[in-house]
């Protein structure tokens, strides 16, 4: 499973969310507002609501093209193949809580490990990218339960589990339940890449920075073209006051990456240091 895919995320919906009610209590005149939002947090948790939601974003042409295939499965009733084409164009148009719906009703019909692999990775992608806490929290869930069925299926599967344990540590109140599975991934295969960088996400998110440079380095040291572990490391560094390591780890993801963003952010953390010496 591609690292690509699990992304950095430091934002906190569920927070971000809280305020946003909390600013509303008291004010009459916000009182309707908070009535929408509350009734668009509900349609999240449906898959029904998230697709009028979602329809409601596409174009013309676009929406004839779903309702087109929908109107096919209707007429086809248990057609797996028109439902991985109805996903695929989800997929297409950038929405995987969509698409990841009709992945998983082929796998309940056809079950097997690529079938709910197929299902899972499109949740997991939907979970990270959610922004509503309503949302996120129903995409982990369904995350979580379709990894499950992979590793039933296939219980060496582990960027299967790598990715479950991602779910718990970053989408669940148990923690400790993902690093736990993280930690077996990484005690049978020490060069799983994903799994060593997530524990090194996860040891930079609990301050443990010391913890986080050894994360980072083993990824390194299994695959060099990891500019984003580099970055992660260099700034790990800085913030233990050893600038001079910071520098050089900055300096080879400078040098080697070819994402300009990460360059530049790789590039204002050698100047900050450079200034503050």
């Amino acid at each position: 499973m591609a690292i690509s895919r699990t992304q950095l995320s430091y934002l906190a919906g569920a927070v971000l969310l809280t305020v946003a009610l909390y600013l509303s209590i008291g004010n009459s005149s916000d009182t309707s507002v908070a009535t929408q939002q509350s009734s668009e947090n509900l349609s999240a948790g449906s898959f029904e609501g998230r697709l009028t939601m979602s329809k409601a974003r596409l174009k013309r042409q676009e929406t004839d093209r779903v309702n087109g295939l929908e109107k096919k499965i209707e007429q086809s009733s248990g057609d797996t193949a028109l439902l991985a084409q109805l996903g695929r164009t989800w997929d297409e148009l950038g929405d995987p809580s969509i698409s990841s719906h009709y992945f998983e009703e082929i796998a309940t019909t056809t079950p097997g490990e690529r079938e709910w692999l197929n299902a899972a990775y499109r949740y997991f992608d939907a979970f990270k990218m959610s922004d509503d806490s309503v949302s996120r929290s129903v995409m982990v869930q369904k995350a979580i339960d379709c990894y499950q069925k992979v590793i039933e299926s296939n219980p060496q599967n582990l960027d299967a589990k790598t990715d479950l344990g991602v779910c718990y540590a970053e989408g669940t109140a148990n923690p400790m339940q993902g690093i736990s599975l993280l930690r077996e991934v990484v005690q049978a295969k020490p060069d799983h890449e994903n799994a060593q960088y997530n524990l090194g996400i996860l040891s930079v998110k609990s301050g443990q920075l010391e913890k986080a440079v050894e994360r980072f380095t083993t990824v390194q040291k299994i695959n060099p073209e990891n500019y984003e572990a580099g970055y992660l490391l260099g700034r790990c560094y800085m913030q233990l006051g050893k600038n001079a390591e910071a520098i050089a780890a900055l300096e080879k993801v400078k040098n080697g990456s070819k994402d300009p963003q990460l360059v530049e952010e790789a590039n204002k953390l050698v100047s900050q240091i450079s200034i503050n010496q």
